[in-house]
């Protein structure tokens, strides 16, 4: 077979994240599907040269880069990509370390913040909706007694929006429910998402001499 027409697919990832080393190579940042002898020498060749290693930053390799930096070695080759066209590169001059208990302070800070932000959000809203007045106008209609503690209706409420948040959340401790991602893992990633495509226009804008 000739090599030189060989086809070539690549399905690039959206960011990649490197540590304490000056060249990138296109098997770093791209899945490559093509025969064996070539997609080694693909996945080895080098794509970026980190312009300051002893700094953090991070850039963008287009899929048009990619492209031509093959075609030099496989001038008759058809290139298809199947992923983004748009890499972003974050580089690290150190490698990172594992830091287990900072990482376990900052998951409970938050959760203390979270669960706080919700106890206040729920006391809020049943006291602009009187719901405490609205419980005890209920127990009167069904008891025909009128108690300042309604606890007819006050409990199963309390139980109901524990069980609500548990099913929204699908999480029981470290535990998931289902299978299906959660509402804030589907936020975080919509988030991760919006944030990446932020960069990447910044970055092609600094790239063109853009403000």
């Amino acid at each position: 077979m000739d090599m030189q027409q060989v086809t070539i697919y690549l399905r690039a990832y959206k960011r990649k994240t490197v540590e304490a080393q000056k060249w990138v190579t296109i098997g770093e940042i791209a899945d490559v599907a093509a025969p064996s002898e070539v997609k080694a020498k693909v996945d080895a060749t080098k794509i970026f040269c980190v312009p300051e290693p002893d700094k953090k930053g991070k850039y963008i390799i287009t899929i048009i880069e990619i492209i031509n930096r093959i075609w030099k070695d496989y001038p008759k080759a058809e290139i298809q990509n199947l992923g983004e066209p748009d890499i972003v590169i974050e580089y690290q001059p150190n490698p990172t370390k594992p830091k287990d208990i900072w990482e376990w302070v900052k998951v409970l800070g938050v959760c203390m913040i979270v669960f706080t932000g919700a106890c206040i959000a729920i006391m809020t809203y049943n006291t602009d909706t009187s719901l405490g007045k609205t419980f005890i106008i209920l127990n009167q209609m069904f008891t025909g007694e009128a108690v300042e503690q309604p606890f007819l209706f006050t409990i199963p409420y309390s139980i109901g929006i524990t069980v609500g948040i548990i099913v929204f959340f699908n999480h029981i401790g470290f535990r998931k429910i289902t299978e299906d991602p959660t509402p804030m893992q589907v936020e975080m990633k919509n988030y991760e998402m919006d944030v990446e495509n932020c960069e990447i226009a910044t970055i092609t804008d600094r790239r063109r001499g853009e403000p």
